[in-house]
C-alpha cells in the first residue's frame, strides 16, 4: 500500500501542476516502498537527491506560471517553497552524513504531510487566477 494515494481533492485545476504534484508523491511512495523492504538506507540519499531536484523544478515552473498570472500571492509561495527546499536540502545532509536510516522515515512522512497541506491551502488559492488568466 502507498504512503499516498493521489484523488481529485488534490488537484488544483491545472493538468501540468496536478502533474508536478503526482510526481512529488511518486518519488515518496518510491522511498516508502523501499523502506517496507527494508532498503530505506540504501536508497534515501538519492531519492532525497530526486526529490529535491523534482522540487526544484517544479517550483520554478510554478512560480513562472504565476508570475504571468499576476497572482497576488506570489510572494508567500516563493517563501514556503524555499523553506520546503531548505528542509529536503537538510534532510539529504542529515543522510549523507551517515544519519540514512534515521531520516528515511521522517522524509517519507514529513514530505508527503507538507505537501499535502501546502497544496489544499496554498496551491488550490491560485486556480482561478490560473483559469482566469488562460497562460497554462
Amino acid at each position: 500500500m502507498p504512503l499516498f494515494n493521489w484523488s481529485n481533492e488534490y488537484s488544483v485545476g491545472i493538468h501540468s501542476m496536478d502533474s508536478h504534484h503526482k510526481r512529488l508523491f511518486d518519488i515518496m511512495n518510491k522511498l516508502h516502498d523501499a523502506m517496507k523492504e527494508r532498503r530505506g538506507a540504501e536508497v534515501i540519499s538519492s531519492t532525497i537527491g530526486e526529490l529535491l531536484d523534482y522540487t526544484k523544478y517544479h517550483f520554478a515552473e510554478e512560480e513562472r506560471l504565476l508570475e504571468r498570472a499576476n497572482y497576488p500571492g506570489l510572494a508567500a509561495q516563493k517563501a514556503a517553497h524555499r523553506a520546503f527546499i531548505d528542509k529536503v536540502a537538510g534532510f539529504k545532509q542529515r543522510a549523507d552524513q551517515g544519519m540514512a536510516i534515521f531520516v528515511a522515515n521522517e522524509v517519507a512522512t514529513t514530505t508527503v504531510e507538507w505537501l499535502k497541506k501546502h497544496i489544499l491551502e496554498m496551491d488550490m488559492a491560485y486556480e482561478k487566477t490560473l483559469l482566469d488568466a488562460k497562460i497554462f
